[in-house]
């Protein structure tokens, strides 16, 4: 009696396994059939994996950046399958490029008369004319470490690293307050346009990694949450 217990006990283990080894197989090759969509065109995409723990970006099949996770947190019913599409990304302030253009200054005075020519000092170089001033040129450092990334199935993205995550008490407050009562109630009652909330806010240690994941990262990026 006991032993055959046991065996009912074993097989029905053996089939619970075989059930979860079949569900996911069939996770692995539906992300890997996503994955081979985007990864047929030249363009960039994106693979947030959630158990791996890493966000990366890929061309044909190929890593070109990764991203470890420090921390995950999600609310609602994020979208984990098939392809999304970033629809924007926002930030508190963005990064805005200065340009420098000829005869952008105050209104043109007349010309006074040329004065006579004078040999120019060896030691003292000419001045540079408006027309080569160059273009001051965005780089890294200038990208936010937080920000947020929208997508096409209502996935609301936060990114942040982790040395712009404190923001002391107020911001801390602040932060307590959306995450365990702001996003709740609005769970609960719907958001504006009727839909449930899906929440997810990645946490990276180095703050490079946030500023390198918003230069990357543009309207329009395609990519897959495994």
């Amino acid at each position: 009696m006991v032993l055959a217990i046991l065996g009912a006990v074993v097989l029905a283990a053996v089939a619970n396994g075989a059930a979860v080894d079949r569900t996911a197989l069939a996770k692995k090759q539906a992300a890997l059939a996503t994955e081979y969509g985007l990864a047929k065109e030249s363009s960039f995409y994106f693979v947030l994996d959630v158990l791996g723990r890493k966000l990366e970006l890929r061309v044909r099949g190929m890593v070109l950046r990764s991203w470890p996770l420090q921390a995950m947190r999600f609310w609602g019913s994020p979208g984990f399958a098939g392809t999304v599409e970033l629809v924007r990304k926002t930030t508190l302030k963005a990064p805005e490029r200065i340009v420098i253009k000829p005869g952008d200054t105050a209104e043109a005075q007349p010309a006074p008369a040329p004065a006579p020519a004078k040999p120019a000092a060896k030691s003292a170089p000419a001045p540079a004319a408006p027309a080569e001033f160059d273009l001051e040129a965005l780089e890294l450092k200038d990208m936010p470490k937080r920000f947020t990334l929208d997508f096409d199935n209502g996935l609301h993205v936060t990114i942040k690293a982790e040395d712009a995550a404190s923001r002391g008490l107020a911001g801390s407050l602040s932060d307590g307050l959306r995450w365990y009562i702001g996003l709740p109630l609005r769970n609960l009652f719907g958001s504006r346009e009727g839909k449930r909330i899906s929440e997810l806010e990645l946490t990276f240690e180095q703050g490079q990694d946030a500023q390198a994941i918003y230069w990357h990262f543009f309207d329009g990026i395609k990519g897959i949450i495994l």
